[in-house]
């Protein structure tokens, strides 16, 4: 009953959330202007960040210093900055940044709302921290056993408004659903579907009232997957997919 009433007191100030001060700011007072990044040198190290996405943070910072000896002298070249710091501003430009959570490696029983204040898994009793590093210290050094990472929703929705194209984008859902009923009034029945706007699910809600022209439409898309064939364990994914911009 505990958890069935913070559930429903929750708010996006709860200490358990996480969010920072910044973050929780940008989103309840989003930017409305666009975003204007005038110096070369941190545009160099936003792509550099991008385009090596699924490489190591060591390629990173040598192709950042390999830049920065081979043109000593090129306009913005003082600006290129360091892991650590891109990511850091990245997350300032977009306001988007990532929550962690610990949790037990053993049960994934996630130390948050009720359970912040203990030490072990009230499932199977294994300690929050690691062990190794928390004896080794004395007590004195708490590095948690397992962690893991959310990306909130809510920041990346407003990041689409950021800029006068992607905003634009957004509409396609509003201005393709017109379509369908302006079809669907005169025709008396709808085309082939093959969108989600299509459907009566979707086009009931909104001749309904339920879903509005600045209402952001979600689907969320939830498996679950057995890694390994000889061990009983299994990992629960899920993804937000966003109807608001073309498919």
């Amino acid at each position: 009953m505990d958890f069935i009433l913070a559930l429903r007191d929750a708010s996006t100030s709860d200490p358990v959330t996480k969010l920072s001060e910044d973050a929780l700011d940008q989103l309840q007072n989003p930017t409305n202007i666009p975003l204007i990044i005038d110096s070369p040198g941190i545009h160099h190290s936003i792509s550099t960040y991008l385009a090596l996405e699924h490489s190591s943070q060591d390629a990173y910072e040598w192709l950042c210093c390999s830049t920065t000896q081979s043109f000593p002298n090129a306009l913005g070249i003082k600006d290129v900055q360091s892991f650590y710091n891109i990511e850091k501003l990245i997350c300032t430009f977009t306001g988007v940044e990532a929550i962690h959570h610990d949790m037990c490696p053993n049960t994934r029983l996630v130390y948050t709302c009720l359970l912040h204040n203990l030490d072990t898994c009230p499932t199977c009793s294994t300690s929050w921290w690691n062990e190794e590093r928390l004896q080794g210290s004395n007590g004195h050094i708490k590095v948690p056993a397992q962690t893991f990472t959310t990306i909130p929703l809510g920041p990346q929705l407003q990041a689409h408004n950021h800029s006068p194209e992607s905003a634009q984008t957004m509409c396609y859902l509003h201005d393709w659903t017109q379509q369908i009923l302006e079809e669907l009034h005169q025709t008396g029945s709808i085309p082939i579907v093959d969108n989600v706007a299509m459907g009566w699910d979707y086009l009931g809600a909104v001749l309904d009232g339920d879903i509005k022209e600045h209402d952001v439409v979600l689907i969320l898309s939830l498996n679950g997957t057995q890694l390994y064939d000889s061990k009983e364990s299994n990992c629960w994914m899920y993804i937000w997919v966003i109807l608001k911009p073309p498919p």
